[in-house]
């Protein structure tokens, strides 16, 4: 039993020093490939040649990065106290800096008081004359103008169902407002813009040029078209579900002297093209 002992112990005394021997030629292997010397087997040595010329770094004309804003609020966040001790900490330096983009949405009621004063020269009465429009509404609407800008962006430039403007509204701003009043703010706009309508559409038939074209489109599921006039400045849009030649003179009018860039379709040609300057082309 002991000689069995005696053997297992030289036997490990041979394979412990084997293994130094092996870590040694190992270490000695990896330094010279660390100077740049070779190395063992299956490495093969680093190239050698002439240093290569460090060049300067071209700069770009524009950094592709993202911008840091200037913040309106800054949060500082630090430890009270020490995690190994539990000793009390204060002061400190700015290690890293983060930002973020929050929305900060709420709903505010504003009470416009309309105060009436004494005058003790004139001995009246006097009250402010105040329209609407001075306190950010239009006619008797209790919305304001933000709310109303807010419905029509989502209704007419967002697409958004009534339904969905009601919901959104409601989630986002705590903001309960009824189907026929989404729609009364949509139609307020489009009153408001009339006569900023009107200024554009003397702006395209008082223009020398105008471009024109009609596409296929479908409108409350009704087909029809959506025509396209066009000025240098101007883009004037109509829906027709007629496709005669009455919705260009309805958009130009009977008087326009000017010429009509467009394809070959008749309905663009005025009803006596020889009579007057105007023409297609």
């Amino acid at each position: 039993m002991e000689k069995l002992e005696r053997a297992n112990r030289k036997e490990l005394i041979e394979i412990i020093a084997s293994l130094v021997a092996r870590v040694e030629q190992l270490e000695e292997e990896n330094g010279r490939l660390r100077r740049g010397q070779g190395g063992g087997a299956g490495l093969s040595p680093k190239p050698s040649g002439p240093p290569k010329e460090a060049r300067e770094r071209k700069r770009r004309e524009q950094a592709f990065v993202r911008r840091r804003e200037a913040p309106d609020e800054v949060r500082y966040h630090a430890l009270e106290r020490c995690p190994d001790c539990g000793r009390k900490l204060c002061g400190g330096w700015e290690h890293r800096r983060r930002q973020s983009i929050e929305l900060m949405v709420d709903k505010r009621v504003v009470d416009h008081v309309l105060l009436g004063r004494w005058c003790g020269v004139c001995r009246k009465r006097w009250l402010p004359e105040t329209e609407p429009s001075q306190m950010g509404v239009q006619g008797k609407r209790r919305f304001g103008a933000s709310v109303q800008g807010l419905v029509a962006m989502l209704n007419v430039g967002c697409r958004l169902p009534i339904d969905m403007i009601q919901r959104l509204l409601r989630e986002l701003f705590g903001l309960g407002i009824s189907e026929g009043e989404v729609v009364g703010l949509v139609d307020g706009v489009r009153q408001a813009g009339k006569q900023t309508l009107r200024e554009l559409l003397e702006q395209v038939r008082g223009s020398p040029a105008v471009c024109a074209d009609e596409t296929g489109w479908r409108q409350d599921g009704e087909n029809g078209y959506l025509w396209g006039f066009f000025t240098p400045k101007v883009r004037w849009f109509l829906y027709r579900q007629s496709g005669s030649g009455q919705v260009p003179r309805e958009v130009l009018g009977e008087q326009f002297e000017g010429k009509t860039v467009c394809d070959f379709y008749a309905g663009y040609n005025p009803p006596e093209a020889g009579s007057s300057g105007a023409g297609c082309i």
